[in-house]
C-alpha cells in the first residue's frame, strides 16, 4: 500500500485518544503537500521518430517527478526475454522492422497503465502509440494523456545516431560512440555488437511508419500536443517539458 500510493499516504499512531487522532487528521488536511508535480499526477505520451531520444527523455522526466515510466518497447523486450507466445512473434518482427500487431502491443499497454502505481502516481508512456489503431485503442482505455510530447528530428540525424548505436550483450545497455556517452571501460567496449534493428535499411522502414502516423497523431492530439526539435539538448527538451507539465495550458 505504501509504495502503490507513495506521497499521498500519513501515518498516525491510531493508540492515541480519540481527539488526539482527529486533530492529526485535520492538521495533515490543511497542510500543502510539497511536490515537483501538480496536484493530478501527470500522464504523459513521448513519441517521436526512432533515435529522437524518447528512452532518455522518458526516463528522466519520469524521475523528476516521481512519475512511473513506462515502454511498450521494454514490455515487449520483456515478453522476448520470457519466450512467451507474444515475444517469439514480437522478436521476429522486430528484428525486421515490422511493427508488432496493435493488439499484442496494447493489451500489454493497458495492463500495465491499469496497475495501481500507474493509476496513483501518474506515469509517462514512451515510444506509444505508433499507429492509428493504438491511438484510438488507448482512447478507448480511456487513458487520456494530459501531455504529448512529439520530438522532431531531421532524417540525417536519426541514421546517424542509429550508425553509432552500439549494444552490451551481457548487460543489454545500449550506448552511444558518438560523444561523450560512449563507456570509457575498455572491456565494455570491446564487447559491444550492432543491432539488427540500427542497421539503415531497418532503421528507413520505421521512419516512413512513423512519418506516415504522425499528421493523423498531431491532429488527434492537437490541444494536448508540445512539439520539439529532439536535435537540442537533453537538459534544454526536459526544461521544455517541465514547463509544459508543470503550467498546463489545456
Amino acid at each position: 500500500m505504501k509504495q502503490a500510493f507513495t506521497g499521498f499516504y500519513c501515518d498516525i499512531d491510531a493508540n492515541q485518544d480519540h481527539d488526539t487522532v482527529v486533530n492529526d487528521i485535520a492538521r495533515i488536511m490543511k497542510l500543502r503537500l510539497k511536490s515537483n508535480a501538480p496536484r493530478r499526477p501527470p500522464r504523459v505520451l513521448i513519441v517521436g521518430a526512432p533515435g529522437s531520444g524518447k528512452t532518455t527523455l522518458g526516463r528522466l522526466i519520469a524521475q523528476k517527478y516521481g512519475l512511473v515510466y513506462v515502454s511498450a518497447s521494454n514490455l515487449l523486450n520483456g515478453e522476448i526475454a520470457s519466450k512467451t507466445p507474444i515475444g517469439r512473434v514480437a522478436a521476429q518482427l522486430m528484428k525486421d522492422g515490422e511493427l508488432v500487431p496493435d493488439d499484442m502491443v496494447v493489451g500489454l499497454v493497458e495492463a500495465r497503465l491499469n496497475e495501481n502505481d500507474c493509476k496513483v502516481n501518474g506515469w509517462v508512456l514512451e515510444g506509444f502509440p505508433k499507429t492509428e489503431g493504438q491511438m484510438n485503442m488507448l482512447k478507448s482505455m480511456k487513458q487520456t494523456p494530459s501531455l504529448v510530447v512529439v520530438l522532431q528530428i531531421d532524417d540525417d540525424i536519426v541514421y546517424e545516431r542509429h550508425e553509432y548505436k552500439k549494444i552490451d550483450p551481457i548487460t543489454g545497455v545500449v550506448y552511444s560512440l558518438k560523444g561523450s556517452v560512449s563507456p570509457m571501460d575498455e572491456e565494455v567496449l570491446a564487447r559491444l555488437v550492432s543491432r539488427d534493428c540500427d542497421k539503415h535499411e531497418i532503421v528507413k522502414k520505421r521512419l516512413k511508419a512513423w512519418k506516415e502516423f504522425l499528421p493523423k497523431l498531431e491532429e488527434a492530439y492537437k490541444e494536448r500536443r508540445l512539439s520539439l526539435n529532439a536535435d537540442k539538448t537533453i537538459v534544454t527538451l526536459a526544461d521544455s517539458i517541465s514547463e509544459a507539465i508543470e503550467n498546463p495550458i489545456y
